[in-house]
């Protein structure tokens, strides 16, 4: 299985070493027990910027080994509080990370496409 470490800064200019890893079977299941749990028809309808926070955080729950210089894991309601800025800094390039190395996992990706055809890049 493949892992990636990703060595970021947060907008305070702290350290946060972030280890990412290709799913094996139960980080799938993780990530849709995850999604099922958080995100509902309801919310998509009513609050669809919070349901889309809760799909990128299932994704970097799911597809993380580890995280040092930061608390982790946090809970969704407090991952939805982080600032744009964090998400900039950490964030972001996190998740980018988790989809390069689970490409099926990118809102983009197509079955048909093959694995190079879902990485965000």
């Amino acid at each position: 299985m493949d892992e990636r470490e990703l060595k970021l800064t947060d907008p305070d200019g702290s350290a946060v070493l972030i280890t990412v890893r290709e799913a094996d079977l139960r980080a799938g299941f993780k990530r849709g027990r995850l999604l099922r749990e958080l995100i509902s028809d309801d919310l998509i309808r009513d609050d669809p910027d919070l349901a889309s926070i809760y799909a990128i955080y299932a994704d970097l729950v799911a597809g993380t080994r580890e995280v040092d210089g930061m608390p982790w894991p946090v809970t969704a309601n407090e991952f939805a509080a982080l600032s744009d800025h964090w998400f900039d800094r950490v964030g972001g390039p996190w998740l980018q990370a988790i989809q390069e190395i689970n490409p099926h996992w990118s809102p983009s990706y197509h079955p048909d496409q093959g694995e190079a055809g879902g990485a965000v890049g």
